[in-house]
Parts: structure tokens; C-alpha cells; sequence
């Protein structure tokens, strides 16, 4: 089973966007000490093409997208949506297994001046038994100028500069 990510957004109006998204009174029972101010990612998908290879075409950065479930930061990702906020900080905490010492924190992926392009939120049909074991969730996708990529652990990093025109 893949462990969950983590995510900080703090916004250049709203400040940090993710505080308190794990807190208890945000997720109920789901809460993590250690963890109040991140939004614990269930899902992340992201990708870069290059359309006709590498000596055709540009490369195109596509969205980074998380599902996540919906708390204190789900408001707030709309209001940035809406007023097309640029994040000042989208930072993702990528954590593996460590043997006795629990999980380790081994992938970071940082977006610079990023903005939210899309919210979409989804519950599941309460009454269909192949459902049954989901929550709530919503999708948020990213646009962004910036990305870097950094293996904590090995000591390797890279960094992109992407000129969006969309963003």
C-alpha cells in the first residue's frame, strides 16, 4: 500500500493555506500530530511530455494533480482558485517505509509560482456497496513556472523552468 504525501501551500494573500488541515478538528479521527499545518495527499499524478520527441517540439509540463479529502484547507484552495492566488510555497513531502524507524521523508517536489487551475469534488454513491469504503475527496490541480525535484536520501535534484502561457 503507498504511503501518503504531503503537501504545504501557503498563498501569497491567504498566508498558509494548509494550516490545520490535519488538525483534529479538520478530519475528525483521521488527525496526525506532527502534521497539523500539511494536507495529506491520497493521490498525485503529474507528467511532462514532449510532443514528437525531444528534437520536434518543446516540452509541456501538464498539471500536477493530488485528490486529497475535503477540510479546513478545502475552502481556501477555492478561494485561491477563484482570485487566481499565486502559492508562494506548494511543497510536496514524499515518505516511503524505514524499516524500525517508521517512515522516512525520501522525495520533495517543489512548484514555484504556482496557482490552482481546477477544484472538482466528488461523493461517492453512499448507497452502492463498491463505494462503501470511500470518503469524501476532491481533485486539486496545479499550474506552475517553476518545478524542482529533489532526492533527499540519494542527494540527486533537478529544477525546470516552464513558461506556461496559460498561467
Amino acid at each position: 500500500m503507498p504511503t501518503p504525501a504531503y503537501l504545504t501551500l501557503v498563498g501569497k494573500s491567504q498566508g498558509l493555506i494548509s494550516a490545520g488541515a490535519l488538525g483534529k478538528e479538520s478530519v475528525g479521527t483521521a488527525w496526525q500530530m506532527g502534521r497539523e499545518d500539511q494536507i495529506m495527499i491520497q493521490a498525485l499524478t503529474h507528467g511532462i511530455s514532449v510532443p514528437g520527441g525531444a528534437k520536434a517540439s518543446q516540452r509541456m509540463h501538464k498539471p500536477l494533480i493530488i485528490t486529497k479529502v475535503i477540510d479546513k484547507s478545502s475552502p481556501l484552495l477555492n478561494i485561491a482558485l477563484c482570485n487566481a492566488e499565486i502559492l508562494t510555497t506548494c511543497r510536496v513531502e514524499w515518505y516511503r517505509p524505514a524499516g524500525s524507524a517508521g517512515r522516512e521523508h525520501f522525495y520533495t517536489m517543489e512548484l514555484g509560482d504556482a496557482v490552482i487551475v481546477g477544484v472538482d469534488i466528488a461523493l461517492p454513491h453512499c448507497q452502492s456497496m463498491e463505494t462503501a469504503q470511500f470518503t469524501q475527496l476532491e481533485t486539486v490541480q496545479f499550474a506552475y513556472q517553476t518545478i524542482t525535484w529533489r532526492h533527499e536520501i540519494a542527494g540527486t535534484s533537478g529544477y525546470d523552468f516552464w513558461q506556461n502561457e496559460g498561467h
